[in-house]
């Protein structure tokens, strides 16, 4: 059989680095002979394997003049993951812009990619619109849409691939994660275990409670989240076993917890104290509002100076622009929701996928790979 070529958009992401990583230590050559990279921006590479080969491309771009810039490079490829994502503040450029970027992508790739054997898009969690109010939990693969087409892009991506892909040899993935923890080499939009480790280190530095910027139902319901790795771990295995082909998977870690017990137990790691019985000031709101005890975006102003110092007496000033990454008004938004929501992990192992991670571990890896990249004292 002939070896296999990847292709990975978003090489700088958490998932798009975590493909790249799996494939380096978990493949040889004979079974993936090369594996092909971009993004918009410079790509730093997190591992080192002389089969990855950058190519420097822009999916804003037509898919007619992608398919020119990519025609040499990626004409021998196999398998694609798409896990590319560009943001807007309004929400219709948001949706617009990553309807187009995905459209594009397709385009190009159908036309150069002759040898194409599998197409993997990445979605989340928010197809099934946890992020907009309570829904059915846990959420499964084929749970009906709650939310017009122009509403929620996710729709608009997946129908597209799923349309193309009709009479076609190649087959199709996706895969949809909730809240990812890992590590990048660069900052990441979305990266909530950076900004966790930045707030603890910091109240720990000013001798202050660690409290959580959310209200009492979101602190006591139930959460889950997803691994980086494990999401690349069941991406490839999704895409190289026939019979998970054109097939939709969730991928979180396949544990439940609650922030109750586990804020405390991870800010307790990076020697920041809080209590499960911590009881909040404002009244509790109803279920499906918003609501924070404080905005971790507002607390954030004026705390620079304070993470700066203890970098440098950390002996890491590398660490003072990590401050830049971190996603304060994002994590406001996640936490105010009075409101949890969860998806489901049995399909993929009803199909045969045996790997999971237990997520405590997850998020201290994670700030352990921090420390080793200088990110965080």
């Amino acid at each position: 059989m002939a070896p296999k070529v990847a292709f990975i958009t978003g090489g700088n992401g958490i998932t798009g680095s975590a493909i790249i990583a799996y494939l380096a230590k978990h493949t040889t050559k004979e079974e993936w002979s090369s594996i092909i990279v971009t993004s918009r921006s410079p790509f730093k590479n997190l591992v080192s394997d002389p089969r990855i080969k950058f190519i420097a491309l822009d999916f804003t771009k037509d898919s007619k003049t992608l398919a020119e810039e990519m025609r040499e490079t990626c004409a021998p490829v196999t398998h694609a993951y798409f896990s590319s994502y560009v943001h807007k503040d309004d929400f219709v450029e948001l949706n617009t812009a990553n309807r187009a970027l995905f459209e594009n992508f397709l385009g190009a790739l159908v036309d150069v990619g002759q040898n194409l054997q599998n197409v993997t898009l990445q979605t989340g969690g928010k197809y099934y619109n946890v992020h907009l109010k309570p829904v059915p939990s846990p959420a499964n693969e084929d749970d009906a849409r709650l939310a017009t087409f122009d509403e929620n892009f996710y729709y608009p991506q997946e129908d597209c691939l799923t349309e193309r892909q009709k009479g076609q040899k190649w087959s199709w993935n996706i895969i949809r994660p909730e809240a990812i923890i890992g590590h990048t080499s660069k900052p990441n939009g979305m990266n909530s275990a950076l900004t966790y480790a930045l707030y603890f280190l910091v109240q720990k530095e000013l001798g202050q409670e660690a409290v959580m910027p959310t209200n009492q139902i979101y602190w006591r319901g139930v959460d889950d989240c997803s691994d980086s790795g494990l999401i690349a771990e069941l991406t490839v295995w999704a895409t190289t076993n026939q019979h998970a082909a054109n097939q939709a998977f969730n991928a979180v870690n396949g544990d439940y917890f609650t922030w109750r017990y586990m804020w405390p137990r991870i800010a307790e790691y990076l020697g920041a104290k809080i209590s499960p019985d911590y009881q909040f000031k404002k009244p509790e709101p109803e279920e499906g509002s918003v609501q924070q005890e404080f905005s971790l975006a507002e607390w954030a102003q004026d705390k620079r100076p304070v993470w700066d110092l203890l970098c440098e007496q950390a002996g890491v000033p590398e660490a003072k622009a990590s401050w830049d990454a971190g996603t304060w008004q994002y994590q406001d938004w996640v936490f105010q929701r009075a409101w949890n929501s969860t998806i489901s992990f049995n399909k993929a192992r009803e199909f045969g996928f045996t790997g999971y991670r237990d997520s405590y571990k997850s998020i201290v890896q994670a700030w352990e790979d921090m420390r080793k990249a200088k990110q965080i004292p």
